[in-house]
């Protein structure tokens, strides 16, 4: 009998793929059998990853549903409506043959698909969205509750938006992000000397992360610092990189602006800026990349939406703003240009939480207590020591 069945679609790699893997491999190097099903409709890089745990993967044809009404997401629906019966067979066949003690779902689309399959005693939703407090949310999430064991949202603001919607408090539970340190053999940070601080974004280049609210603050700090430079990281859709490329030639800023698009190493992410600024001006469930800055002891500039407060606390560690409003971003940008010290101290403080906070033992034994899976003996007696 199989332990744990994940199940994740991951057309790109990103915050809730990521979290997946760590779930996955941290499981596998506790003792726990462990396997996922994946996607046919991806680029390639999750299964790739999956391959390099050695974790066993199922590869089915699970995608995406939604009534809204343009020509592309019509074009998916529609394809993903053909497979379903393909869909359906293939889960049956592998969840009879490997009989999963806990399946844990990542994505409400394909909950509605596998729908018939649902069993309270055996089937959770891993959670990573701030749910809109919409009927049709009300509807669905409504029918789910009673086939689903346990709602895991990453974050209190996921939590608050289920209860919301009428979920019972009761089938909630909160279990923060928690990953491996990327950064356990990086010392202190040294504050850049002056006004050469660079500053950084990461993570899918959309309208919903800020990004247009960045280049505007950045354009406001440009004009009284000569040396400040903006380093954008992420996978971007082709029309709206163009927008935000011609906004930097507007703003007269585009020479400071360096595209690196998607990019797998996290150290030669984090080295390239001295602070991460994470914009977003939507319900952000539980950023990864603030949670990974942290990590590398890099002070976050966040706005005050979903769950990002709870992963900096203003002027602890980081600095707070309200979202879509770029001259306020400016000046909290401009406090960390003109204060190294609070820079550093802000940085330090950064690393500390996330290593107190935001580990990935601490994840996993509050994910295993979930999913009711006993730590085997020897981890126990090893961790114990520590």
């Amino acid at each position: 009998m199989l332990e744990t069945l994940i199940i994740c679609g991951a057309g790109i790699v990103s915050g809730k793929e990521i979290m997946a893997l760590e779930l996955g491999e941290g499981l596998a190097q506790r003792g726990r059998s462990v396997q996922f099903i994946t996607s046919f409709w991806n680029n390639g890089d999750f299964p790739n990853r999956l391959k390099q745990l050695q974790i066993p993967t199922h590869i089915l044809p699970i995608g995406f549903i939604s009534a809204t009404l343009t020509k592309r997401c019509l074009e998916m629906t529609l394809e993903q409506v053909r497979r379903w019966p393909g869909l359906l067979w293939g889960y049956a066949n592998l969840v009879r043959r490997l009989r999963p003690q806990k399946v844990v779902h990542t994505n409400w689309h394909h909950l509605l698909l596998l729908l018939p399959f649902l069993r309270s005693e055996r089937d959770v939703f891993w959670v990573h969205e701030v749910v809109p407090d919409l009927l049709q949310y009300r509807c669905v999430f409504g029918w789910l509750e009673h086939r689903l064991g346990a709602f895991i949202c990453v974050s209190q603001a996921s939590a608050s938006s289920l209860r919301k919607i009428g979920i019972d408090k009761a089938k909630i539970r909160v279990i923060h992000n928690g990953l491996t340190d990327p950064a356990d053999s990086v010392g202190p940070r040294s504050p850049s000397p002056g006004d050469r601080v660079r500053f950084g974004i990461v993570g899918q280049v959309n309208a919903w992360k800020g990004h247009a609210d960045l280049l505007e603050a950045f354009a406001l700090l440009a004009r009284e610092h000569a040396a400040l430079e903006l380093h954008i990281f992420g996978s971007a859709n082709a029309v709206y990189k163009a927008q935000l490329v011609r906004m930097s030639l507007d703003l007269a800023i585009q020479a400071r602006v360096r595209w690196h698009d998607y990019v797998n190493d996290r150290r030669l992410i984090y080295s390239s800026f001295d602070v991460c600024v994470v914009p977003s001006r939507s319900q952000d469930p539980l950023p990864t990349t603030a949670i990974e800055a942290s990590f590398f002891g890099l002070p976050s500039v966040v706005t005050r939406r979903g769950g990002l407060p709870e992963i900096v606390e203003n002027e602890v560690n980081g600095l707070v703003v309200e979202a879509e409003r770029p001259a306020e971003l400016a000046e909290a940008l401009s406090r960390l240009i003109r204060d190294p010290s609070l820079r550093q101290r802000l940085g330090v403080n950064a690393r500390r939480r996330a290593v107190e906070h935001f580990g990935r033992d601490r994840f996993l034994n509050e994910f295993m207590a979930v999913l009711n899976l006993e730590q085997p003996a020897e981890y126990i007696e090893v961790h114990e020591l520590v």
